[in-house]
Order: structure tokens, then sequence, then C-alpha cells
């Protein structure tokens, strides 16, 4: 390491590894070399060696995996909320795979800030949803959906790992006419860092989908906890004016 050199070492040893990530030179999905192996290559600490990781995963060009390390960040998929597009369509639509698993699926009494949330009263059944999905074999994604049953009733019946709203569409003639949709980072929670095999705490992009029927009642309340690093939201307008 240059010694005279006035930034700090673990940013030093940053720029060094970004650029074998920029270059080429580690591709998408690449295990990196261990902490131990990289303080051993730059003559520092592992403490050193994992602020520089550290720092890495904060702007997105590397991830890691409990019990696995490091990789290299895949490109990130184009993401549009506001589009009635199945998950699987639109990550395959710009060349990725893409699958989702059904953790859980039950009938509950509403949870208090969701029948605020969605105007109904306390106490609503409603069917909760937990559904991990996959981009490339990567966990990126945990959703939380809870679901009027009152027009899509036995829907649990159904397999779930396929796009829900073609299911409503299809099989109960519903269509989400009215969306409210809130965007912000956030950190996860430990269920859904597990789910994600990330450590709690990672940081997240959370977004929470409140729609309603083309006969104005509550459908769904949909919470999505997206990896930080796993997409970018694109919006498209077209202008009447």
């Amino acid at each position: 390491m240059n010694t005279v050199e006035k930034r700090p070492v673990y940013l030093q040893v940053r720029d060094q590894l970004a650029d074998k990530i920029q270059s080429g030179i580690w591709l998408a999905n690449e295990k990196l070399p261990a902490e131990r192996q990289l303080s051993e290559q730059f003559s520092i600490t592992r403490v050193t060696a994992r602020q520089a990781l550290v720092q890495l995963e904060a702007e997105g060009l590397i991830f890691r995996s409990n019990r696995r390390g490091w990789f290299v960040t895949p490109q990130r998929i184009n993401y549009d909320p506001s589009r009635d597009i199945g998950f699987v369509s639109y990550v395959e639509e710009q060349g990725f795979s893409a699958r989702t698993e059904t953790l859980s699926k039950m009938l509950i009494e509403v949870p208090d800030w969701v029948a605020e949330q969605a105007g109904i009263p306390e106490g609503t059944p409603v069917y909760e949803i937990f559904r991990r999905r996959y981009i490339n074999e990567r966990p990126c994604l945990i959703e939380k959906i809870y679901l009027n049953p009152k027009n899509c009733p036995g829907i649990l019946q159904h397999s779930l790992d396929r796009s829900l709203w073609h299911l409503l569409r299809t099989e109960y003639k519903l269509d989400p006419y009215e969306r409210h949709i809130e965007i912000y980072p956030q950190t996860l929670e430990a269920r859904v860092a597990d789910a994600l095999a990330v450590n709690t705490g990672s940081t997240g992009l959370y977004i929470r989908r409140l729609c309603h029927d083309q006969n104005g009642e509550f459908l769904e309340l949909d919470e999505e906890f997206w990896l930080h690093n796993a997409m970018k939201v694109v919006v498209s307008v077209t202008s009447n004016g």
C-alpha cells in the first residue's frame, strides 16, 4: 500500500477492489476472496478489509450472503411499481430468470395498522401471503400481501407461486383500479433478512402498494422488501398536454 497517501487505507483498498469489478476482472455473482485473504494480500488487518467490503456493499457493488461470503452484484433490474405486470414477466423481459416461492399463506385478523390504511374495520379477516422472489436464483425480494377475501374466496387453494394479479383477473374478475404507492429506504427486519440470507439491519428498499378494485373496495395491501442493490425504480410518464 502507498503509506503516504492521505486517504484512509480502507478506501484505498476499496478503490482497488472496485477497479477489478468495474474493469470486468471480477464478474457478476463471482465470489470475492475471503477477508483473511484480502488482509494478507494488502498487508492490512481483517477489520480494515471488512471496512472496505462494507463500503463496496453500501455502494451496491457487492453483496454479502450469510455463511457464503461476498459476491459481485449483478446488474440491477428496471422496476416500475405502477405497472400491472407479473414479477416473472418483467424480470424475464429484461433477460433475467425469475421465480416465486410462497413461504406461508393463511387467513388472519387484519393487523390494526393495515385496517387503518385500508379503511376497513379492525378484526376483519384477510388473507396474509408471504412470498420470496428470486432473480437468477438470488433471493432479492420478500413480499407481504394482505388480501381482502370478500371477492376472492378460496384463493389460497391455488398456487401462489405465479402472478397473483393474473389469478385475480382470470379467476375472480378483479382489477386494481386505484393504487397508492409509497417508496422509501428501510433496514430489513429479522424475519425478512433471514428469508433473504442477509444480516438483520441490512439496507433495503421498501415499497407499499394499497389497491382498491374496480368497485372501489379494498383489494390488497402489498409490502415489498427489496435488497437495495437488486433493482432501480424506473417510471415512464407520457404527457397529455
